[in-house]
């Protein structure tokens, strides 16, 4: 017993250090959030609901049709309708069904 109590971890180190990242991605990923809350309010409220309760919240389609209190169908055409004006608005982010970057 008292061998266990005596063993000691050793720590090692990595050989390299993970590299850092620049300050740039941040103001990068700050400017990339500012367009799409301002992409996000251009849409009406009801695409905006469905796309953040989809998206951002991750509900299915049911949950959120029975969130909204419409239809599976609804919350589909909204999200088709919705990613379409999104990828109109912004271009340069990579808006797929059901993936967004």
């Amino acid at each position: 017993m008292s061998t266990w109590r005596r063993r000691r971890v050793v720590e090692t180190m990595p050989g390299e250090l993970p590299e850092r990242r620049d300050h740039a991605d941040h103001a990068h990923n700050a400017v990339e959030r500012l367009a799409l809350r301002r992409a996000l309010q251009a849409l009406p409220a009801r695409q905006r609901a469905v796309v953040i309760l989809r998206y951002f919240e991750d509900y299915s389609e049911a949950e959120t049709a029975d969130i909204l209190n419409c239809r599976v169908g609804t919350v589909k055409s909204h999200t088709a309708r919705a990613l379409s004006k999104l990828r109109e608005l912004m271009p340069e982010i990579e808006l797929s069904e059901g993936v967004t970057r």
